[in-house]
This record gives structure tokens, C-alpha cells and sequence, in this order.
């Protein structure tokens, strides 16, 4: 019984993706060149995301959203999802241009972590989810 559940655990993880969102098709682009296809989702709005994210989190190993697009911002998604008993173990990353008050709220309301545009080197986001999602699996 005990291996069933270990095929089991590991079949999930192997099959575990990274969700992104951003309206912005450079970011996107950036994203695509750094994180392996077969391993991530990328959605180009918060509608697409929040859809995704209502089937339950299966199948998901972190979420990473931007703040400003449209449908649901990246904000209200981590308010609605990141504190369900049923998400406590996927972490959110809010990825933003903005003010930095927006990401300590979005911590506040369930983050695992922010990143500001511009303000940060892209191995540092790379690196963080590397160590999140070998932590996982």
C-alpha cells in the first residue's frame, strides 16, 4: 500500500506545473526562454488564470502572476486562492510593476514573495522557483 501512494506522489509531481500569468508578451517571452515548456502553463490574463485555478490546485506546483491585466489582478487571485487550506502548499509570487506597498499586501494576503519589474535580476526569480519546486517535489 505505502508504494502505491509513492508511485502515486511521485506520478503527481513529475506532472506538476508552474502557472504564469502576465499581459505582457515580452515578459511572457522572458518566462518561455527561462522556464521549461513541458513544466509550465502560461495564461495571458487573470480570467484564463482564475479558471485554471478554480479546478483546484492538481496538477499545480506554484503560481507566479502579474499584478495589473485583465480579469481578476494578480492581487485578488492570490487573496482568493493562496490562504485555502486546499493551496497552503502551492506558494504565489506576484510579479509586478508598481508600488512596493502592493507586493507587502499581497504577502499579507498569502504570498510566498513579490518581485518588482525592473528592480531585480531574473536569475534571483529563476533561483527562487528552482528551490520552490524542489522543495515541493
Amino acid at each position: 500500500m505505502k508504494l502505491e501512494k509513492i508511485k502515486k506522489f511521485i506520478k503527481n509531481k513529475m506532472t506538476e506545473k508552474i502557472l504564469i500569468a502576465d499581459d505582457d508578451e515580452s515578459v511572457l517571452t522572458s518566462m518561455e526562454w527561462i522556464f521549461p515548456k513541458e513544466n509550465t502553463e502560461f495564461y495571458r490574463d487573470g480570467n484564463s488564470l482564475d479558471k485554471r485555478l478554480e479546478q483546484g490546485p492538481e496538477g499545480i506546483s506554484l503560481v507566479i502572476t502579474d499584478n495589473n491585466m485583465q480579469g481578476p489582478n494578480g492581487s485578488m487571485l492570490i487573496k482568493k486562492y493562496a490562504k485555502q487550506e486546499n493551496f497552503r502548499n502551492i506558494p504565489f509570487i506576484l510579479h509586478y510593476g508598481g508600488d512596493e506597498s502592493i507586493g507587502e499586501k499581497a504577502v499579507e494576503d498569502g504570498a510566498f514573495r513579490y518581485f518588482i519589474k525592473g528592480n531585480y535580476n531574473i536569475k534571483d526569480l529563476r533561483d527562487l522557483v528552482n528551490l520552490l519546486t524542489k522543495k515541493i517535489g
